[in-house]
Formats: C-alpha cells, sequence, structure tokens
C-alpha cells in the first residue's frame, strides 16, 4: 500500500507541469484562428425564429483577409453586399439602390464578425470562451456574453479538421442564425479590390455614425 502511494505521488507530480501548460479555451480559438490571414468560403445561412421554424435561408460567398477587411455577399434570395476595408464597413443593396456607409468599430462589432476577423482578444473582452469538444479532427467553442444587455444569448463556432465549419448565433428572443460554411480555402492570394466599396451611379448613400 506504501509503494502504490508513493507511485501515485509522483504520477501526480508528474502531471503538474502538464496542468500548467493546458492551453484555456482563448488560448485554444487563438491558435486555431492564427493560420487565417486569409480565408473564403461558401456559406449558407439559416434563420429559426424561437419555435424552432425556418423563417430565411440565404446563400452567398465571403471573404476575409486579416486584419479587418471583410466581404459577405448574399446572391440569393435577394442581392446585397457587406464590405470593409478596415476603415468603414460599407452595405450595400442593389435592388433599392441604396449603400449605408459606417466606421469599422470593433467595440461595436458583432461576435460573429469578431470570429471570422480572427479578434480574440477583442472576443474574450466581450464574451466568456469555453471548449466543451476538443478533439484531434473536431473542436466546438461555445461563446456566452459577459454583458447582461448583450444582444447574443450565445454563440458557438465549429472546427473540422482544423477549417472553421459552422457558426451558430443565438439572439436574446431565441432567434438562431446557423452559417454552414463548404468549399472553404485558406491562404489564398486575394485582390485588394475585393473589400474596397464605391457606389455605383445612382445609388443612395446613407452616412452612419461617423466620427
Amino acid at each position: 500500500m506504501i509503494k502504490i502511494g508513493k507511485y501515485c505521488a509522483i504520477a501526480c507530480l508528474a502531471l503538474v507541469p502538464l496542468l500548467a501548460q493546458a492551453e484555456t479555451p482563448t488560448e485554444s480559438l487563438k491558435k486555431v484562428l492564427k493560420g487565417y490571414d486569409r480565408f473564403s468560403a461558401d456559406f449558407e445561412q439559416v434563420t429559426r425564429k424561437d419555435q424552432g421554424a425556418t423563417a430565411e435561408v440565404l446563400k452567398g460567398s465571403m471573404k476575409i483577409s486579416r486584419p479587418g477587411l471583410f466581404r459577405w455577399e448574399t446572391a440569393t434570395p435577394f442581392p446585397q453586399l457587406i464590405v470593409s476595408d478596415g476603415e468603414y464597413v460599407w452595405i450595400y443593396d442593389p435592388d433599392l439602390e441604396q449603400a449605408t456607409r459606417k466606421p469599422a468599430d470593433p467595440k461595436q462589432t458583432n461576435g460573429a464578425a469578431l470570429i471570422l476577423n480572427g479578434d480574440v482578444a477583442e472576443l474574450a473582452e466581450q464574451f466568456e470562451i469555453y471548449l466543451p469538444i476538443n478533439e484531434e479532427s473536431r473542436q466546438l467553442f461555445e461563446l456566452l456574453p459577459k454583458d447582461t444587455q448583450s444582444s447574443f444569448q450565445r454563440i458557438r463556432l465549429f472546427f473540422t479538421q482544423g477549417v472553421m465549419s459552422e457558426l451558430m448565433l443565438q439572439d436574446v428572443l431565441g432567434q438562431q442564425t446557423t452559417i454552414l460554411l463548404k468549399d472553404s480555402v485558406i491562404n489564398e492570394p486575394m485582390d485588394a479590390s475585393l473589400f474596397k466599396f464605391t457606389p455605383p451611379n445612382g445609388t443612395d448613400v446613407i452616412v452612419s455614425n461617423e466620427r
């Protein structure tokens, strides 16, 4: 019995350095997003009401170039373009011939955009980050807002083989939006013009919340 106790004590002592070196969920999220300097994918966005009924399905493509450059283009059921050049965010609705410009302020950016832009430091300021699934081939991160006035109840981010494959957002009203990503490409060259927007002639431009 004495020998068994001695060996258990030695084993526990040997584990101490390993436990001390274990990554926090925030560090794990930062690590998995670190290699995403540029990222592109097709998406299907499904929004459901609190009763579970499908309210809306959008399809399109997205491109990210860090830091701060973002292009989200919806093709169906109606076209819309959201572009960030790091200084401003443009939202363009061609059917309405209307474009809105607002400052790209991280403090006013929602959790999904912060994740896609890899701003883990800002995420950690706004959310508690958990890692309920951490396996070799898949990881699930769950983000819960620190601010009780947040518009989100939770955000979940799923990685398969180290590649972002699904993003789920649930708001305080129970509405759930799931973004499924496919045909993902990491770190391919991108033309800088993709992240710039010039309103077409005849477009009604609305300038919002200028500094």
